[in-house]
């Protein structure tokens, strides 16, 4: 049971930095080196970060005037937005290195830029109905 519950928690927290396990080894490729696990460990704990930050800075940002105010800057916030990027940034960033399998800049550009694009889309869906925030 706790082997089955790791492997359902593995293959949730994978982001797809790394090809699977049970694919047959790479080829000894001159030249090139492969990233160590402890770099793709790196780069998943950078994007998941970096998608945190991406939604809790986008609170301090207030739309339209674009002034910056740090009041709802709070370590609630910040769990909150750690929540959020949990529930929603996994199936985002696997789709994400299907399309582009090598890791660069891009990637954690992309994962900023989706945490404060899906904190957008939450404002704007608050403005449009009302009624979801009593």
């Amino acid at each position: 049971m706790a082997v089955e519950l790791s492997e359902k928690l593995g293959r949730f927290f994978n982001l797809g930095f790394a090809a699977p396990s049970d694919s047959p080894p790479v080829p000894l490729m001159l030249g090139k080196k492969r990233p160590s696990a402890w770099q793709r460990l790196l780069w998943e704990v950078a994007s998941w970060l970096l998608v945190t930050c991406g939604i809790f800075l986008r609170k301090a940002l207030m739309l339209p005037e674009l002034t910056w105010t740090t009041q709802h800057l709070t370590l609630g916030a910040f769990l909150a937005s750690a929540a959020i990027a949990l529930a929603t940034f996994p199936p985002f960033m696997k789709w994400f290195n299907r399309r582009r399998p090598r890791v660069s800049v891009e990637h954690f550009a992309t994962a900023f830029a989706f945490g404060f694009f899906l904190d957008l889309a939450a404002v704007a869906a608050y403005k449009i109905v009302p009624r979801w925030h009593a």
